[in-house]
């Protein structure tokens, strides 16, 4: 197990409607302040490593959560469920609502909203022994991109927005204090891959898949 100290995150309660169209400059966006993905690796961000801007919050029935990501060019080719999209430009959250994070969820879009949805059972908390149940269907999930090109510099950026129906992990809302494990990611293929993350899971080549390195929700 890594000694490293693991990150937290206050999700808030949010009373908005939220319509999950992608657009981000839209309340409670605006209202909460954005936390920024690092260098799965944990090492220093190389010049020019592409941000990625996280915020996540949830109201009595859903975990919302918003990706902000700047890219010089977009690699996205595929379309529908469950194609591997993992291999080309992609941001991802792994959610253990349960006590123990070796028991996730895998969720994935790509600039092209396609997405990846699975259940992992990790008991040893590494690759090469994790099961990978690509039939879970995560009932309700809403899921949104928009695509912009910048003005300034080239290049473009793009924002993925998610509502993520608690029921469909199995678990009640959570109530205030309540804690999950949880890791957020982005894979963007520029300058020969950049993988970053909201806890680094300090391996190298890249390797999301390391329950021990999740972070911790913590839900007001």
């Amino acid at each position: 197990m890594s000694t490293v100290s693991l990150p937290m995150l206050p999700v808030p309660r949010v009373a908005h409607n939220i319509r999950v169209d992608g657009e981000l400059h839209k309340a409670p966006w605006k209202q909460l302040a954005p936390l920024w993905l690092v260098p799965s690796h944990g090492r220093a961000a190389p010049r020019g490593f592409q941000s990625t801007a996280l915020r996540v919050c949830h109201d009595a029935e859903r975990l919302f959560v918003a990706f902000a990501c700047e890219d010089d060019a977009i690699v996205a080719s595929h379309a529908g469920r469950n194609a591997p999209i993992y291999q080309e430009d992609v941001v991802e959250a792994f959610l253990a609502p349960g006590a123990d994070p070796r028991r996730y969820f895998e969720l994935e879009t790509s600039p092209r909203n396609a997405w990846f949805e699975a259940r992992v059972e990790s008991p040893d908390g590494r690759r090469d022994t994790m099961r990978v149940d690509r039939d879970w269907v995560c009932a309700g999930f809403e899921h949104a991109v928009q695509v912009r090109e910048r003005r300034e510099g080239g290049g473009e950026s793009w924002s993925a927005e998610w509502a993520i129906p608690f029921a469909s992990l199995g678990v009640a809302a959570p109530r205030t204090g309540d804690r999950w494990r949880a890791n957020f990611f982005r894979i963007d293929q520029a300058h020969g891959g950049e993988y970053s993350a909201w806890s680094p899971t300090l391996v190298d080549p890249p390797d999301f898949h390391r329950p021990d390195r999740f972070g911790v929700l913590v839900f007001g």
